[in-house]
């Protein structure tokens, strides 16, 4: 076996098995298709719950969340899991732009820009991607008379973003302001000149016209955000020298180097493929203004990713590089729904507007796996892999009003559960499908009777829907009950349940225990991992190609492989022991 072996793993968030199947028929995916032709493929089960962080830290460790999972930004440690492993064969490993509920297990590793899931902006980020109008009134959001996702009053499920502020007339020209988050804001002056604009910002300026991008611009020295090194770029996207009447979006702003642990390796990426963006300025919806935007800031980011993966693995000396792109999640939650058939939202009229808006985000990403297969050598296992994919949404469930009828949590005058008071209670961070009893409050002959009152609760919950009554909940076990599930050990909860498919977590301002949901849209998290329609699912994807993969295998949709099978692989293709891994290799495709 070849010790150089080194692994690309490009996560994709939500990459859905049916439209890879669709998408490749119409041939449109020419890459994943030789992917799909040249190496192994197959389906991936998720653990409970179905969504990013539970899966990609198992996938990336190897170890089912019984072992590795502790919870959302706390990472395991000391379960000799894949990057553990690797510290002690002196391999090096990258994690850029992943979730943080994993982290690297060394110091020469690389820990680049992680998701950011607590409250405020993530510390790299300087100022939010945002649009300047001079229409401000034009911009209103409107806000949904329900919260979907988890904590049930998060807004996730909508892809909402408000992010607009406004431009302001100062005589002949105009004034925006980059809304630094903790330091003044940066000034941004426009002066008309004929059907274009010169922009002027921290001491640089340079000239836009519609529909055009700007190059990134340096905020450095007195005009530094935060005394770090910066840099922004503009997309002017409407002007009228009539009316001066402009929309301007302006890029996000970060500086990621102070947080890698490597700032020297960071500063050198960034030189050499630019600065860094997490998130974009519009949301991927065909109903918002400028949706388009997205797909363009969406591309940049992943040449950057890809590019910064041939970097590091064929010039750094890395091992293992990996990073979760999310806009084919985003365009399942905002579109997925209309092109649904089995979908109550389903728009035969729109169907194809809103397909296209998947398909387009799936041709970005086919677009980047060439770009990828093109820069890596014969040493390197090329993966791309999905965490989970999407169904629509049907129902809302407000969890802490269920566990209230059996007065198993107690809700202020908001509907907001009460933890320190109530016999039972979720736990923010680890994903919304456990529950655990208040040892606090329940004595310790109480708990087996508070148990089986959760799964009451849990397992008589029903609705009536056109079609009939249907059950809230698909599974629901006790602690001791969980491992054919993956669970156990101190951080799981007494009870781990899942929703059947299309409901999902939530609240409304009725305060319905349980409701149809009133807007369109897509969950994976709270469902049952087997959740499927004739058009989608929310099975994950893996696809294996290149160093140490045989030609041509596909594993059958009979017993699909679990998450941590993925880790487990590149174990035995980086050749590290096993024994402490839950996984199991995926046999058929390993070439050696």
């Amino acid at each position: 076996m070849n010790e150089s072996r080194k692994i690309l793993l490009l996560g994709v968030d939500g990459l859905i098995p049916e439209l890879v199947e669709r998408f490749c028929a119409e041939g449109v995916l020419p890459n994943i298709q030789r992917l799909r032709d040249e190496g192994g493929s197959t389906r991936l089960l998720p653990y409970i719950s179905t969504w990013g962080d539970t899966n990609f830290v198992t996938l990336l460790t190897g170890q089912a969340p019984g072992t590795s999972w502790v919870g959302q930004r706390h990472p395991p440690h000391g379960t000799r899991h894949l990057l553990e492993l690797m510290r002690d064969a002196g391999k090096r490993a990258a994690l850029v732009h992943f979730p943080e509920s994993l982290t690297p297990a060394d110091e020469r590793d690389l820990c680049l820009a992680p998701f950011w899931s607590d409250k405020g902006p993530a510390p790299m980020e300087l100022a939010p991607a945002c649009l300047h109008t001079t229409r401000l009134d034009s911009w209103q959001v409107e806000e949904p008379d329900e919260a979907l996702g988890w904590p049930p009053t998060g807004t996730l499920a909508h892809h909402q973003k408000h992010n607009r502020y406004a431009i302001e007339r100062a005589g002949e020209s105009f004034v925006a302001h980059i809304p630094a988050h903790r330091v003044a804001p940066v000034t941004v002056i426009l002066h008309p000149e004929g059907e274009r604009l010169r922009v002027e910002v921290a001491g640089t300026e340079m000239r836009l016209g519609v529909g055009e991008w700007s190059e990134w611009l340096a905020l450095e020295d007195d005009h530094a955000l935060e005394g770090k090194p910066a840099a922004v770029r503009f997309k002017l996207l409407a002007f009228d020298p009539a009316t001066g009447d402009i929309d301007l979006l302006q890029s996000q702003v970060t500086a990621p180097a102070g947080g890698s642990g490597r700032p020297g390796l960071t500063r050198r990426l960034i030189a050499r493929h630019g600065s860094f963006v997490s998130k974009w300025a519009v949301s991927a919806d065909p109903s918002s203004r400028y949706f388009e935007t997205s797909f363009e800031e969406g591309r940049y980011q992943l040449e950057w990713l890809v590019d910064s993966a041939l970097t590091l693995l064929n010039d750094e000396g890395f091992s293992l590089f990996a990073t979760v792109f999310r806009l084919n999640d985003e365009t399942h939650h905002t579109s997925l729904a209309q092109c649904d058939p089995e979908s109550r939202f389903y728009d035969c009229e729109h169907h194809e507007r809103y397909l296209d808006v998947i398909r387009r985000s799936y041709r970005l990403l086919d677009e980047a796996v060439g770009r990828a297969l093109a820069g890596c050598d014969d040493d390197t296992t090329f993966v791309l892999a999905s965490d989970h994919g999407d169904v629509p949404n049907s129902h809302l469930c407000d969890i802490h009003r269920r566990l209230a009828e059996f007065n198993l949590c107690i809700l202020d005058d908001a509907g907001r559960p009460d933890p320190g008071r109530s016999p039972a209670f979720l736990k923010d961070e680890r994903g919304g499908l456990e529950i655990f009893v208040n040892r606090n409050l329940v004595p310790e002959r109480e708990i087996e009777a508070v148990k089986t009152r959760i799964l009451k609760a849990l397992t008589t919950w029903y609705v009536d829907t056109a079609g009939g009554e249907r059950n809230v909940v698909a599974l629901a076990v006790k602690r001791d009950d969980a491992a054919p599930l993956g669970y156990w050990g101190e951080a799981m909860g007494d009870v781990l349940f899942a929703y059947a498919q299309g409901f999902v977590w939530g609240s409304n301002v009725r305060g319905d225990t349980v409701a149809p949901v009133t807007s369109p849209g897509a969950n994976h998290g709270p469902q049952v991992p087997t959740a499927r329609t004739a058009f989608a699912s929310n099975q994950g994807i893996a696809f294996f190609h290149g160093a140490g993969v045989r030609h041509g295998d596909r594993l059958g949709m009979d017993a699909l492989p679990r998450m941590d099978s993925v880790g487990a692989t590149f174990a035995r293709l980086l050749r590290l022991p096993m024994d402490s891994l839950d996984g199991q290799v995926l046999e058929g495709f390993v070439d050696e």
